[in-house]
């Protein structure tokens, strides 16, 4: 009888610990940001020259100034020299803008690309077509299709 108690106790124990071993769920990943690989999260001041312009770099209902001084005539170039921007180069269609302030918009595989807004009007040319004017706002908005 004292078997048969020993042997019920121990088989409960082990069910009632593999219960307690498989309801355990792993822990839900976080979702990561867009932002996690960014270079600037807060509004900075870069580069030297005698114009200055405005970057607003907006993702995920999220936003970050950067003030650019440069003397740079397009705002491909001002970008690229202060490191805020890369791609490559397209030929007779300009730069083209893969990633912004270390965030990645990839076309190919999720539809994300970088919008151009200069003083608020969207840009119908790319990054090497703005024309740099001391004073400009220019907005870069990662938007999807």
């Amino acid at each position: 009888m004292k078997k048969t108690v020993k042997l019920i106790s121990l088989v409960l124990a082990l069910l009632l610990a593999s219960l307690a071993l498989f309801s355990c769920k792993e822990p839900e990943p976080e979702a990561k940001s867009i932002w996690d690989s960014a270079t600037y999260t807060s509004d900075t001041a870069l580069g030297e020259g005698a114009k200055t312009i405005a970057v607003t770099v907006e993702a995920e209902e999220k936003s970050v100034v950067i003030t650019v001084k440069t003397d740079r005539d397009n705002v491909a170039d001002a970008l690229r020299e202060i490191g805020l921007i890369d791609g490559e180069d397209s030929g007779s269609y300009g730069f083209t803008v893969y990633t912004v302030n270390g965030i990645l918009a990839d076309f190919n595989t999720s539809g994300a690309y970088w919008a151009f807004y200069v003083n608020g009007e969207y840009s119908l040319v790319g990054a090497s077509f703005i024309e740099v004017k001391d004073g400009d706002n220019i907005k870069i908005k990662y938007d999807k299709f």
